[in-house]
């Protein structure tokens, strides 16, 4: 499986971790994406034995992890502030 697959596998978790640490921890920035980091990265634990792959040591995968939750929350901030209008 390819590393885009991969990703686009993990996408929707990504977006779950995000959902779940908004609704939970009331903390901002760079704890609030710890957080949403720290839910992914226990979905790469299950994902990675599937894939018999070590993504969990992987910087690369952490830091593409850490753009995608930015732009989620990006993303879902411009919407709650076009509702709001």
């Amino acid at each position: 499986m390819g590393w885009i697959a991969i990703g686009m596998r993990l996408f929707p978790f990504i977006v779950e971790a995000v959902s779940w640490v908004e609704k939970f921890i009331t903390s901002k920035g760079k704890y609030k994406q710890d957080a949403a980091v720290y839910m992914v990265k226990s979905i790469l634990g299950v994902a990675e034995q599937g894939a018999n792959r070590d993504l969990l040591n992987d910087e690369q995968v952490e830091d593409a992890t850490r753009a995608v939750i930015d732009a989620v929350v990006k993303l879902q901030n411009i919407v709650a502030a076009k509702q709001a209008d």
